[in-house]
């Protein structure tokens, strides 16, 4: 005999997160090799590693740099493939030099998965590209794109998410002696709440389905 249904409504949460990161300079302590460096970025849920869920939403350049053409290549990049942001290459030259970058990333997080305030933590990847000296044009983006030569990661945890304002000095490692000025900027663009419909056997008690 088939089991009886009751149907109970679930609210559900519809907000949008908006994580802005201000990449103010660019400080090199001691890189081992001169060349061309870029900053990339992507963030995603620390219970995912394969899918990167931030969306790149704006980019604002908040100062203009004072880099001449021999020191910087091309323009910044977002690509929809793996939804990163990619600064715009810049050259490393000697100690101590200092880049300043002054732009701004904001990725929106969709918070569809959770039914109410999010459980999970995100995780921001800042990943050091690099590329010989002697590229240029096509062949330097390619060598770019090839594999990072460093990664940074931050955890936001769930309670952040709520709000924050924070400097995150992006270190790397002792091989890749840098410092990269960072500030981290979470807020809520909108939020909403709608309740779908979901049946629950009759034979199980309601009390077994809460929110966590």
């Amino acid at each position: 005999m088939p089991h009886s249904f009751k149907v109970r409504a679930v609210a559900m949460l519809e907000a949008v997160q908006e994580i802005a990161i201000y990449i103010h300079r660019f400080h090199n302590l001691d890189l081992f090799q001169q060349g061309w460096y870029q900053i990339k970025i992507t963030m995603r849920w620390e219970d995912d590693e394969n899918i990167s869920f931030g969306i790149p939403a704006r980019v604002v350049q908040y100062e203009a740099h004072d880099l001449g053409p021999s020191s910087i290549y091309g323009i910044w990049r977002i690509d929809n493939t793996d939804n990163s942001f990619s600064t715009q290459p810049f050259r490393i030259k000697y100690a101590r030099q200092d880049i300043h970058l002054c732009m701004m990333i904001s990725f929106n997080l969709s918070l569809s998965r959770f039914e109410v305030l999010p459980t999970t933590a995100v995780i921001l990847k800042f990943e050091l590209m690099y590329a010989p000296t002697f590229e240029n044009g096509a062949d330097l983006q390619s060598s770019l794109d090839a594999y990072p030569a460093a990664i940074h990661e931050f955890r936001i945890p769930p309670k952040a998410l709520l709000g924050l304002h924070s400097y995150c000095p992006v270190h790397f490692d002792a091989l890749h002696a840098v410092l990269v000025d960072v500030s981290v900027h979470v807020s809520l663009l909108k939020t909403a709440s709608h309740q779908s419909a979901s049946k629950v056997p009759r034979f199980v008690k309601l009390a077994n389905f809460h929110l966590e």
